[in-house]
């Protein structure tokens, strides 16, 4: 046996529940914040998208650094074991700091004998 119920019966049977579903004012529907499929997939694509750039420009410095000679990175404060870790942030902070020191350092040392 088939009943048909009116929307407006199950208004008043369960009005806390289900009211929302039979209104067109869309501030009472319930919202859904959560991505669809497509979008998670779009994200995910545009941020391997990114780390493939960042990758492909990573590999790019380190072999523009690899073709320069030793003297040339001595001049820039590398070696040539330092370029397997260039791309590395630690290793780029440390060095950073350190070669922000010794400038620092120099440029007092300067000031001090001239």
């Amino acid at each position: 046996m088939t009943t048909r119920v009116a929307k407006e019966e199950i208004a008043i049977l369960m009005p806390s529940r289900l009211t929302h579903y039979f209104t067109d004012d869309h501030e009472t529907m319930p919202e859904n914040d959560e991505p669809s499929l497509f979008e998670r997939l779009g994200a995910g694509f545009a941020r391997l998208r990114i780390w493939l750039a960042a990758r492909r420009a990573n590999e790019e410095a380190v072999n523009e650094l690899s073709r320069l000679s030793d003297h040339e990175l001595a001049d820039i404060g590398l070696v040539r074991s330092d370029l397997l870790r260039v791309n590395d942030a630690h290793f780029a902070a440390t060095y950073n700091a350190e070669r922000t020191a010794a400038g620092a350092n120099g440029l007092a040392a300067s000031h001090a004998h001239g």
